[in-house]
């Protein structure tokens, strides 16, 4: 999970809320919200970081703070964020993210500059993803079930990529040499990249 920086909404969808409509089901441009949703994200799952596309069928429309308790967020697109489809039609076990979550809440946004601080994400190196908040680790197995043997196993392999990255060179990486592959890492916005650029940034602490 990485902070994701909010553009502006959709025009179609200000031009809609702007003429007095109030729901969000009768909304005709969720296309148009989907395409900004996966362009902010750089085609990754708000919760996962798996890949999405703007797609109908390839992405969902989460609402943070859900319809059916705040009605009167459903037109803000602060309020949304794009994600996966979360294993929908699996049993409930192997489902993941919006689709797990239904209409719990979470105490903390990833687009929430000072929410995502908070947050204090962690990763072990099996995937596992952690939190150093007491009620956001909770939620994060509880709510969005992000510790699914699938995810941790995409999480290890990228982590296994950054530690290759540093072993591709002998000897002592320098704290330069470090933030030039973190720097990396973030440029190519590969799924599950967050695992990486945690381990990185811990071995960048303990460099010269």
């Amino acid at each position: 999970m990485v902070h994701i920086i909010k553009q502006s909404a959709p025009k179609t969808l200000i031009q809609y809320k702007n003429s007095g409509n109030t729901s969000y089901n009768n909304f005709p441009g969720k296309d148009d919200i989907r395409k900004n949703l996966v362009q902010e994200q750089n085609e990754l799952c708000a919760y996962c970081m798996s890949k999405i596309s703007a797609e109908s069928a390839k992405m969902k429309i989460e609402h943070f703070k859900c319809q059916s308790c705040f009605p009167e967020l459903q037109l803000e697109y602060s309020n949304m964020l794009g994600c996966c489809l979360g294993q929908s039609g699996k049993p409930h076990k192997q489902q993941t993210c919006d689709t797990y979550k239904g209409d719990s809440s979470l105490s903390l946004n990833p687009s929430n500059e000072i929410d995502f601080k908070k947050m204090q994400i962690v990763y072990t190196d099996d995937g596992t993803i952690k939190s150093l908040n007491e009620t956001f680790d909770k939620e994060l197995n509880d709510v969005l079930n992000l510790n699914t043997n699938v995810l941790k196993a995409n999480r290890k392999t990228m982590i296994e990529s950054a530690k290759m990255a540093l072993s591709s060179k002998t000897g002592t990486r320098s704290k330069v040499e470090i933030q030039k592959l973190i720097q990396k890492f973030e440029a190519a916005h590969k799924p599950y990249y967050g695992a990486a650029i945690y381990y990185l940034e811990k071995k960048l602490k303990g460099a010269k």
